[in-house]
C-alpha cells in the first residue's frame, strides 16, 4: 500500500487508499434440513486521487499492477467530478470492541451440530405446523486506510448472524428472531418457545374491513420508517433540495416520545466503527431528540458541498449489495437506534382494542422514500381484538406518510431488540391506514 501511495502522490495532489479483506463462512437449513454450506473470501484496493480540485476513483482485487491502478484514477478524472474536499489528517480514535479471534477458529460442524439441536427442539414445538428456515453466516473482515495527509488507520472486526424463521403454511410470511453479534451465539430456548407462541396463535387467517387502526411496528419492521427517516435526514437529500425536513432542524417533527440516534462505538457489534471509510472518526449522532430535528449526517463529499463539518458517515454501501471496494463512500448509518420507552409489549398489545401487530414486511422500498411516504404489505400483521392476538390478517396493507404518523404514537416498548437496520422497540401508532384487498 505505501508503494501504491508513493506512486499516487506524485501524480496527484492527494491521494487515500482503502484495502479490504473479507471472510465469510454460510450455512443454510431449509425445512429443517442442512440446503447449504458456502466459504468466500475477497479482498481488494480502491485508490481516490484529488487533482486540480478534480476526484478521480479506481479499484482493484490485487497490486500486481499499481501504476495502471494510478492511470485508471487519473483517467475517470475526466469525468470532472469536483472535490469538495481534502482527505482527512491523522486524529485520536476511540477504541470500539468489534472483533473477537475465537471465531477464525470456530468450525462449520460445530455451527452445523448447534442448527440441528435447534431444528429438533423447534420440530417439537411446531407439531409440523410450520416450516423452519435458518441463515448462519460468520467470519471476520479487516480494512486498513492510507492518505498523503499522514493518515493511517486500521480495523479488524468479527461477526455472527443467525436468523432462524418459521413460514406459515403456503405462505412466504414468517417469524422470525435475530442475532447480529461479533461473538458466537445460540438462541436461548425462552426466546424460541416465545417464538413458537406468538406463531401459533397466529395460525388462523381472519379477514377483517379496511380502516384506520391502532398498528404496532415490531422491531423487525422498524426499518422500514427508519428508511424514510434516515433519507431525510441524509445530506444528500439536503443538498439535491429533495428532503421535506430540509429547513427544519431544532423543529418538532414528530412525537415527542420519540428519540433517534446512531451509535457506532456500540461494543459486540459487527457493525460498529472508530472511523468511517474516509477515515473521519465517528461519533454518537443523534437524529431526532424527543421528536425534534438535530441535523443530517454527511460524508466528505456532501460536507464540504454544503459547508458543514464531517460527522463520521461516509461509508462504502449500497441499497442493494454489490462488491463494497468498487463502491465509493455515501453518507450511511451504522448502528441506528430508537431510544426504548416504558411500556412492556405484552402490555401495549393488551390495551389495543382493535388493530394489527406487524410482524413482517413485503414492499419496504414501495412509495416516495425521500419524501418519507410508505405502502408496505403485511407479511404477516397479526389482528389485535380487545387485546388479544387472534390470528393473521389476509391480503392486507398500510399506507401512509412517515411525518404524519410518527406525530401520532401511544407507546413505545420498554426493550430495544437486534433487528433489520439497528437496534428498535416495538412502537405502537394510531390511526394508521390498513387496506385490506
Amino acid at each position: 500500500m505505501e508503494k501504491l501511495l508513493d506512486i499516487a502522490k506524485k501524480k496527484s495532489d492527494e491521494a487515500e487508499i482503502y484495502y479490504l479483506s473479507y471472510h465469510e463462512n454460510k450455512i443454510d437449513f431449509e425445512n429443517f434440513s442442512l440446503t447449504q454450506l458456502g466459504n468466500s473470501i475477497q479482498s481488494g484496493y480502491s485508490l481516490r486521487i484529488i487533482k486540480d480540485g478534480q476526484i478521480g476513483f479506481s479499484y482493484t482485487k490485487n497490486l500486481l499492477d499499481r501504476n495502471g491502478l494510478v492511470e485508471n484514477a487519473l483517467s475517470s478524472l475526466k469525468g470532472k467530478v469536483k472535490a469538495a474536499f481534502s482527505f482527512p489528517k491523522a486524529s485520536a480514535l476511540k477504541k470500539v470492541t468489534v472483533y473477537d479471534e475465537s471465531i477464525e477458529a470456530l468450525a462449520n460442524q460445530r455451527v452445523i451440530e448447534d442448527l440441528k439441536t435447534l431444528c429438533g427442539f423447534m420440530k417439537k414445538h411446531l407439531d409440523e405446523k410450520g416450516q423452519l428456515n435458518i441463515a448462519a453466516e460468520f467470519g471476520s473482515r479487516s480494512i486498513k486506510m492510507l492518505n498523503t495527509n499522514g493518515l493511517s488507520v486500521e480495523d479488524q472486526a468479527s461477526f455472527y448472524l443467525l436468523y432462524p424463521n418459521i413460514l406459515f403454511p403456503n405462505s412466504y410470511a414468517s417469524m422470525a428472531h435475530l442475532i447480529n453479534s461479533t461473538s458466537y451465539q445460540t438462541v436461548s430456548e425462552v426466546s424460541l418457545l416465545m417464538l413458537v407462541n406468538l406463531y401459533n396463535k397466529a395460525l388462523p387467517e381472519i379477514c377483517i374491513a379496511s380502516g384506520r387502526l391502532q398498528v404496532i411496528f415490531s422491531p423487525d419492521v422498524i426499518h422500514a420508517l427508519m428508511w424514510r427517516v434516515n433519507s431525510g435526514t441524509n445530506a444528500k437529500s439536503i443538498y439535491e433540495g429533495i428532503s421535506p425536513v430540509k429547513d427544519k432542524v431544532g423543529r418538532q417533527i414528530f412525537n415527542d416520545k420519540l428519540t433517534i440516534f446512531d451509535d457506532p462505538h456500540v461494543g459486540g457489534r459487527p457493525d460498529s466503527r472508530c472511523f468511517d471509510d474516509e477515515g473521519v472518526p465517528t461519533t454518537i449522532y443523534p437524529l431526532v431528540e424527543k421528536g425534534v430535528l438535530h441535523g443530517f449526517y454527511n460524508n466528505l463529499d456532501y460536507a464540504g458541498k454544503l459547508g458543514v463539518k464531517p460527522t463520521g458517515h461516509g461509508f462504502k454501501t449500497q441499497m442493494w449489495g454489490g462488491e463494497p471496494i468498487s463502491f465509493k463512500p455515501m453518507p450511511s448509518l451504522t448502528n441506528e437506534i430508537v431510544l426504548p420507552g416504558d411500556e412492556n409489549i405484552n402490555d401495549m398489545i393488551r390495551k389495543v382494542k382493535r388493530g394489527v401487530l406487524i410482524i413482517g414486511s413485503l414492499g419496504a422500498h414501495s412509495g416516495n422514500i425521500p419524501n418519507g411516504d410508505f405502502s408496505i404489505g403485511l407479511n404477516p400483521g397479526l389482528y389485535i381484538e380487545n387485546g388479544e392476538i387472534v390470528g393473521r390478517v389476509k391480503d392486507a396493507m398500510i399506507a401512509g406518510n412517515i411525518y404524519e404518523v410518527m406525530k401520532n404514537i401511544i407507546s413505545i416498548e420498554d426493550t430495544v431488540h437486534e433487528a433489520p437496520g439497528g437496534r428498535f422497540p416495538a412502537i405502537c401508532f394510531d390511526d394508521v391506514m390498513v387496506s385490506v384487498g
